[in-house]
C-alpha cells in the first residue's frame, strides 16, 4: 500500500478559488490539462511537493500527542477543502498558519530555516517555510 502527501502552494487568491471550486485541484495534479494560467504556471519543483506519507506518519502513530506541529503539517489545522485526495478531504493552510507550523516544527526539532534539507520531514518544513515567506497558501491532502 502506498500513501502520499500532496502539497501545493498558491497565491491567496488562487487558494480561495480552489477552496470555492476544488475541482481546480484536478489541474494541479495532472488529472486534467491545466487551462487556468495561474495553475499552468505552477513550478513542479518549487510549488508542489509530493512525499511518502507512510514513511513519516508512523511517527504520529507511535506518539500521537508528542508532535502536534508535525500533525498539523501533515493534516492541516481543520480548515477543509472539499476535494477527495483518496484518504479524506484536502486542507488549506494560509501563510500566517504556515509560519506557525514552521516555528512549531523547529520547536519539535524537525528542521530550522537555514538548515540543509536532507529528509522528508525537512522537505515538508522547508515547503511550509517557503509558503510563509512568499505569503502563499498551502493546499494539501493524503492520497
Amino acid at each position: 500500500m502506498s500513501m502520499s502527501l500532496y502539497l501545493v502552494k498558491v497565491t491567496p487568491t488562487i487558494g480561495e478559488r480552489m477552496q470555492a471550486d476544488p475541482e481546480l485541484l484536478l489541474q494541479v495534479w495532472g488529472a486534467v490539462d491545466p487551462v487556468e494560467p495561474d495553475i499552468a504556471d505552477l513550478d513542479e519543483d518549487e510549488d508542489k511537493l509530493l512525499e511518502d506519507y507512510l514513511g513519516i506518519s508512523h511517527i504520529l502513530l507511535d506518539k500521537p500527542d508528542r508532535y502536534p506541529w508535525l500533525a498539523r503539517a501533515l493534516h492541516g489545522t481543520g480548515e477543509v477543502v472539499d476535494f477527495e485526495y483518496g484518504y479524506g478531504p484536502g486542507f488549506i493552510v494560509r501563510a500566517d498558519m504556515a509560519a506557525q507550523i514552521v516555528a512549531g516544527l523547529a520547536e519539535e526539532g524537525w528542521w530550522r530555516q537555514g538548515d540543509e534539507v536532507v529528509t522528508v520531514d525537512h522537505a515538508i518544513a522547508a515547503f511550509y517555510a517557503a509558503a510563509a515567506d512568499q505569503g502563499r497558501t498551502v493546499i494539501g491532502g493524503i492520497g
